[in-house]
């Protein structure tokens, strides 16, 4: 029985181990969410052009909005509250590690896209859902950083609402004059839903510091 029981508790041992810890502090849960094995950011190369999806958590628009030292759990509570009604996509997109929305050297299709990625980016995104419904987007924003970032940064907001019992969810972009063509983005739900919360108390204390 012995000789049964010691390999069953080694292996008990290594999934203890390997288990998430709970808490992150900021950089770590950065670290967390591009790490690739974390199925958490996606990327697709095509003609160039660089595109990466990854999925912002809501304790880091918690962060974002915060800029007190002294959020109380009250404070965090109805920031969770507001925030965690929808999932949230970053898109990034680049060319020689530049902003993709530069790498144009045509005036009318630089302004065309300024005009698509500033007004018109959700005709072109939307989520699907392993029970084959369609997700529209209910908000993005584009950041503009006039050619001093690697990226040209969007973040897309989706109800949870319209994602219930979904296996997965399937981030699609459309070709929207770029040139990067269709592309698509799979993330398993339980891999959304299944991430370390944010140690404010250590962000706060390194804030101060």
């Amino acid at each position: 029985m012995a000789k049964l029981i010691y390999p069953v508790l080694l292996i008990l041992m290594s999934s203890l181990c390997a288990c998430q810890p709970e808490y992150m502090t900021e950089s770590e849960l950065q670290t967390y969410l591009t790490d690739e094995d974390n199925n958490l950011s996606k990327t697709k190369e095509y003609r160039g052009y660089k595109a990466t999806v990854t999925y912002r958590p809501t304790d880091l628009l918690i962060l974002q909005e915060n800029t007190s030292l002294e959020i109380t759990d009250k404070q965090y509570q109805q920031l969770k509250e507001k925030y965690n009604k929808y999932y949230y996509f970053i898109l990034s997109l680049s060319k020689d590690n530049k902003e993709a929305l530069y790498s144009s050297q045509d005036y009318g299709q630089f302004s065309d896209l300024v005009q698509t990625l500033s007004f018109r980016m959700g005709q072109y995104t939307n989520l699907t859902t392993s029970e084959q419904d369609t997700v529209e987007v209910a908000d993005y924003v584009f950041s503009r950083t006039y050619g001093m970032g690697n990226a040209s940064t969007l973040m897309f907001v989706f109800d949870k609402e319209d994602i219930t019992d979904d296996a997965w969810v399937q981030f699609n972009l459309q070709e929207f004059g770029l040139g990067l063509g269709r592309q698509i983005f799979r993330f398993k739900v339980d891999n959304l839903n299944d991430i370390p919360k944010l140690n404010f108390q250590i962000v706060k204390s390194q804030k101060s510091n």
